[in-house]
């Protein structure tokens, strides 16, 4: 026995008609009868096709300015009805209920809304009852209907349609089912989300859409897929970032991209004193190996360069300024990955066309405080957190000797360095000339905090040029457990650290400052980062 069904009673509500009219026409074609209401029923009577309303079926006009429509069991009756039910179908002619072969629905656009910004009533207007209903109940039908959920499924359909001269197979149905569930589980996760705002975070609803597929994850043989996430209202993210020169992003690109622009839109922000500030970020394997803020765009990239010319080989740079031509042509002949700034010059852009494996992506400046969520799996479950954002604003001396308060500052630049790198981390960051600040020191991602310490990825920085290394700071993002640890610090000549405390050992380690004559501030705010 065949599984194919025709299709001769449709069902269309739609939002949004953009390449309707073709469905439409070719429904007319096929001799399907066609039910409506509202805006979509004056859309087909305009085409010229013959229409029948929704409230000649149920005897009910549309009501409370438009709430209720389809609601009604001889629409809803017409969907659910299974075919080879005798009881269903009994009822069917007793209560002169028509069948319905096909449901077309577009929903309101509740996502769309909130992104721009509307009040609350207008939001609240935008969620779609009867919508959600038809898809639902046409869904769970799918042995009998023919389901359409949205504007996406338009074209599938009006290829069926060409094809088969409206007949469907089973498994045909079972896909558009498929697509239906996915729109309506992805509806509710949005609104959800709008309700929620993160106040109950014993809950939460991610609804992933439009994957694009990578050529590959971490390595080539690991399968890697991209999913952005709905914008709130004002809300820039670097998924938003456009790519004007280029091959597509890997997985890899992406995380080190992620990287560049969050920590130098974080250190731009740490930086109060320079005028006209830029910031510079040079990122490799998710590290800064190089960052910098001053009042000159050139200056900020030599010295961000200069913080570790090596590693900065292949790396992924982040402008908070426009990149000039003098800044694409200084790269010359130095190979980096991707280039990212909130806007290039022509003349920029022209010298980076000749560089034909060099990204170039466009977005604004981070935010200082997004309320973003940070989401991470592991085998069987997934932890959600907040970002690690904001400034520590404590400094609370704890060694005979007094943290300079001029050096408050370059600190809170030095902690911002500091929670970019992996844990267990290291910063020292130096003044430069005009009052610049860049890191001049890092260690990062070692098992034990003296390790990070003691291999710095910069280990000859107290040779740099111009870094007067007795008026760096030197900062960890957790508490030094031993004293062991200042003991290598104090071998590097360094006089400030600065560290949150909270250790059991916290009078051993200042003891030792004490000893050596370093001034030690504590925060209280630790910055892990795995």
């Amino acid at each position: 026995m065949t599984d194919n069904k025709k299709i001769k009673t449709a069902l269309v509500s739609v939002f949004n008609k953009e390449n309707l009219d073709k469905i439409i026409y070719k429904l007319k074609e096929l001799d399907v009868k066609i039910l409506s209401t509202g805006g979509t029923k004056s859309f087909i009577e305009k085409l010229g096709v013959e229409v029948t309303s929704v409230e000649s079926l149920t005897g009910y006009p549309s009501i409370l300015g438009g709430r209720v429509k389809t609601l009604h069991p001889k629409v809803f009756g017409g969907i659910l009805s299974r075919r080879d039910n005798q009881g269903d179908v009994s009822q069917l002619t007793e209560y002169e209920i028509p069948e319905i072969d096909l449901v077309i629905v577009d929903l309101y656009p509740f996502e769309d809304t909130v992104a721009s910004g509307a009040g609350e009533q207008d939001i609240i207007e935008k969620i779609d009852i009867g919508g959600i209903s038809l898809i639902r109940a046409a869904a769970k039908n799918y042995k009998d209907v023919v389901i359409v959920p949205s504007k996406k499924e338009y074209q599938p359909l009006l290829d069926l349609l060409n094809e088969k001269s409206g007949e469907t197979s089973m498994s045909e149905r079972k896909w558009f089912a498929g697509q239906a569930f996915a729109v309506s589980s992805h509806y509710d996760a949005a609104i959800f989300g709008h309700f929620n705002q993160g106040e109950d975070s014993s809950m939460e609803r991610i609804s992933l859409n439009d994957g694009h597929v990578l050529r590959y994850g971490e390595n080539p043989h690991q399968k890697a897929t991209f999913f952005k996430f709905a914008n709130t209202p004002g809300e820039i993210t670097l998924a938003d970032a456009e790519v004007l020169q280029g091959k597509a992003l890997s997985y890899n690109n992406m995380l080190d991209a992620d990287a560049a622009w969050k920590s130098a839109s974080d250190a731009y922000h740490s930086v109060t004193h320079i005028e006209n500030k830029v910031a510079v970020s040079v990122i490799k394997h998710l590290n800064p190996c190089g960052l910098a803020v001053s009042g000159n765009i050139m200056q900020s990239l030599e010295m961000a360069w200069a913080g570790d010319p090596i590693s900065a080989f292949g790396s992924i740079l982040f402008f908070t300024d426009t990149v000039t031509k003098e800044v694409a042509e200084w790269f010359g002949k130095k190979f980096v990955e991707i280039i990212i700034a909130p806007e290039f010059t022509d003349e920029a852009l022209d010298v980076f066309s000749k560089k034909k494996n060099l990204r170039v992506l466009v977005i604004p400046v981070k935010k200082e405080i997004t309320g973003e969520k940070l989401f991470r799996s592991i085998s069987g479950g997934m932890l959600v957190q907040d970002e690690d954002e904001g400034m520590d604003t404590k400094l609370e001396t704890v060694t005979s000797k007094a943290f300079d308060s001029t050096k408050a500052n370059l600190a809170k630049f030095g902690i911002t360095a500091c929670k970019h790198l992996k844990s267990n981390a290291i910063a020292v960051v130096s003044k430069g000339v005009n009052g610049a600040f860049w890191l001049t020191g890092a260690g990062m991602g070692q098992p034990n905090r003296l390790d990070s310490l003691k291999n710095l990825t910069m280990p000859r920085f107290d040779m740099k040029e111009g870094v007067d290394i007795e008026n760096s700071v030197l900062i960890s993002d957790a508490f030094f457990p031993f004293r062991d640890s200042i003991e290598a610090a104090n071998e590097y000549g360094v006089k400030y650290i600065v560290e949150p405390g909270g250790s059991i050992r916290d009078q051993e380690v200042i003891d030792a400052c004490n000893e050596f004559e370093i001034a030690m501030a504590f925060t209280g705010r630790r910055h892990f980062k795995h």
